[in-house]
């Protein structure tokens, strides 16, 4: 039942799979990986109260477990904090994508790249640039993650008396390691204005994505 719910959420198929889940739930309710998977057809469906609740019941059996399983502890708060953040409630979600990181350490680069995105799309540039830095110690090529800080201390430019764009500490190295990391990436036309903008010198060694 629970291969098939899976399966229905990847196709976007989330009644049928909140459905059987809700069954699955009501004969095993003690199983946490069942109540993170009726979680997880809610968070698709956009039903982000029912999902919360199903989240955080989840961490609960999780914890309480005889065998505490970290990854799919932390795999639901990490949906918990999406879910959470969906509803407006920011903080909360910065909350448990912290608490993801602390259970599930592992898993730090999923769970900090969520919540730079998270912290991105909520307008908190300053936690948005930290939290790359967490991903980028997790994985130092991750290409997005710097683009992501680029984009955060951008924010904090300023103009100086000629009237040129003077770039925050961190700011043109953020964009130069991502254009460096990927060269024909989604995101390299708008690092290149900013570095232009500012009288930055693109690397020589990676002008290759001049596609892009």
């Amino acid at each position: 039942m629970r291969v098939q719910a899976r399966a229905d959420i990847a196709a976007g198929n989330y009644q049928p799979a909140i459905d059987a889940m809700t069954q699955a739930v009501q004969a095993k309710p003690d199983e946490p990986v069942l109540v993170y998977t009726l979680g997880s057809a809610q968070l698709g469906a956009g039903k982000y109260d029912d999902a919360v609740t199903s989240f955080k019941k989840a961490i609960e059996l999780g914890q309480a477990a005889k065998k505490p399983q970290p990854e799919v502890i932390g795999a639901a708060y990490n949906d918990l904090a999406k879910a959470q953040a969906k509803s407006g409630k920011t903080d909360d979600a910065i909350a448990s994508y912290e608490a993801a990181t602390k259970i599930d350490p592992a898993h730090t680069e999923l769970y900090a790249m969520n919540e730079t995105i998270t912290l991105t799309q909520a307008n908190k540039p300053d936690l948005a640039a930290a939290a790359a830095d967490r991903v980028i110690a997790a994985n130092p090529q991750r290409a997005d993650a710097y683009f992501l800080k680029g984009q955060a201390l951008v924010q904090k430019a300023s103009v100086d008396k000629s009237g040129k764009i003077v770039l925050p500490p961190g700011c043109a190295e953020a964009y130069q390691k991502y254009i460096e990391l990927a060269p024909n990436g989604p995101h390299v036309q708008d690092a290149k204005d900013v570095l232009a903008s500012a009288g930055e010198t693109i690397h020589s060694s990676y002008k290759a994505g001049k596609k892009s």
